[in-house]
């Protein structure tokens, strides 16, 4: 038995010298750095050029100039605001919606009887305007891009517009371009 005895504590012992003495036990490991090169995201930037013109278009037949500064609106006119807007796109799959935001436009008491919208000519070289109103570009680059706001003041019937909305102010010096980057 002393022969077992002293077997079985020999192999505990070696056994220990492996495993904790020794430290840990090591597996084999290899790394490789690869050169992928570098990513870079692109931009979406809208700016606009010139003061822009405004045109009272009651009349579609005989649109004439129009000056807010000192003139007025009454029920059943159309006037409208045109100026370029040039958009700077860079990446791939890049493709943006033009809005107006009618939130930052101040209808006060004539928000039930004026509108205003934006009308985008997408005519340009390389501008795609889709069903959604989405503007695709042909690829990224620079775009002149005309638009148009009008501000519709309805007409209704007689004695539909109230004079509440006698010498109001809409106040269009808010008036707030958006461009939203969608993915195409």
């Amino acid at each position: 038995m002393k022969k077992v005895t002293k077997a079985t504590i020999a192999a505990v012992a070696a056994g220990a010298l492996l495993l904790g003495g020794a430290g840990t036990i090591a597996r084999w490991q290899a790394t490789q750095t690869i050169d992928a090169g570098t990513v870079e995201s692109g931009h979406l930037n809208l700016t606009t050029t010139g003061t822009g013109q405004w045109q009272d278009i009651s009349n579609p037949d005989a649109p004439e100039p129009f000056d807010p500064r000192t003139q007025q609106l009454v029920p059943g006119d159309v006037v409208t605001f045109s100026q370029t807007a040039t958009i700077d796109a860079e990446g791939k799959n890049i493709a943006g919606v033009l809005s107006v935001d009618q939130e930052a436009t101040d209808l006060k008491g004539l928000a039930d009887y004026v509108t205003v919208d934006l009308k985008v000519d997408a005519s340009a070289p390389g501008i795609t305007e889709e069903t959604d109103g989405t503007l695709s570009f042909a690829e990224p680059g620079t775009y002149a891009v005309p638009f148009l706001i009008t501000v519709t003041f309805d007409e209704g019937a007689v004695g539909d517009t109230p004079p509440s909305t006698y010498d109001q102010v809409v106040d269009l010096q808010a008036l707030t371009l958006t461009l939203d980057q969608v993915r195409s």
